[in-house]
C-alpha cells in the first residue's frame, strides 16, 4: 500500500504535532531520533512501501529529517527485532533486503500490542516519534481489540510518554497514541485472545 498524497500531507502534519508537543520536548542537545515499526503479520511488501513513502514525505517536508537517527522495528507474530537504519537506506529499500533473515531471528517472544509498547518504552525511549505501520484498516485493528491481551499492561506501557510519541498508521486512518490511550481508558472491550 503506497501512501496517497493526502496521507503524506496528514503524516507530515501529525509528525510536526508530535515533535512540537510540550510533553515531547527534547533533552538538551539531543539528536532527533525516530522509529518506524513494521508489522510483519500482513503483506510486508505493502508495509515496506508505506514506510519508504513516509520517509520520502518527511525528508521533503522539513530539512530537520536530513540528519535523524532512525530505527526500523520489525514486529512479527512471535518476535520483535530492531535495526538502526539511516533514512536514506530506508528510502532506497536497502533496509528491507534481509527481511527473511530478520523473520527467522527470535529476539523476544512478543505478539500482542502491549508487548510491543513495553518493548518500545524499554528500548526506544529516546525516540521522539514512533510510527507504527499496519497492513490492515483501522476498523480491522479495532475489531481485533487493537491486538491487546492485557489492557492494564497496555495502559502502563503507553504511560507516561509513549502515548504522546506514537502514531499508528493503518491503511485508511492515522491514530495518535493518546487517542488510542483514551479508548483504552473509556472503552471496556473484550481483550484480544489468540487461539
Amino acid at each position: 500500500m503506497s501512501l496517497t498524497s493526502l496521507q503524506k500531507l496528514e503524516l507530515n502534519k501529525r509528525v510536526d504535532k508530535i515533535l512540537h508537543a510540550p510533553s515531547n520536548a527534547p533533552a538538551g542537545g539531543q539528536q532527533l531520533e525516530i522509529a518506524f515499526v513494521a508489522d510483519l503479520s500482513g503483506d510486508f511488501e505493502d508495509t515496506c512501501q508505506s514506510i519508504k513513502d513516509a520517509v520520502t514525505a518527511l525528508k521533503s517536508h522539513d530539512k530537520i529529517f536530513q540528519n535523524v537517527r532512525s530505527n526500523i522495528v520489525y514486529w512479527g507474530n512471535d518476535k520483535i527485532t530492531t535495526k538502526v537504519t539511516p533514512m536514506s537506506f530506508i528510502q532506497m529499500g536497502k533496509a528491507f533486503e534481509d527481511i527473511e533473515e530478520i523473520r527467522k531471528e527470535n529476539v523476544d517472544n512478543h505478539s500482542h500490542f502491549e508487548n510491543l509498547c513495553e518493548y518500545l518504552k524499554l528500548y526506544h525511549a529516546r525516540c521522539r516519534c514512533i510510527l507504527l505501520f499496519l497492513d490492515c484498516t483501522y476498523e480491522a485493528f479495532e475489531e481485533q481489540s487493537f491486538r491487546i491481551y492485557d489492557v492494564e499492561k497496555a495502559k502502563g506501557s503507553l504511560n507516561p510518554f509513549l502515548k504522546h510519541r506514537l502514531l499508528v498508521i493503518a491503511k485508511n486512518k492515522m491514530i495518535p497514541g493518546n487517542e488510542l490511550f483514551m479508548k483504552l481508558i473509556t472503552n471496556k472491550f473484550q481483550a484480544f485472545k489468540n487461539n
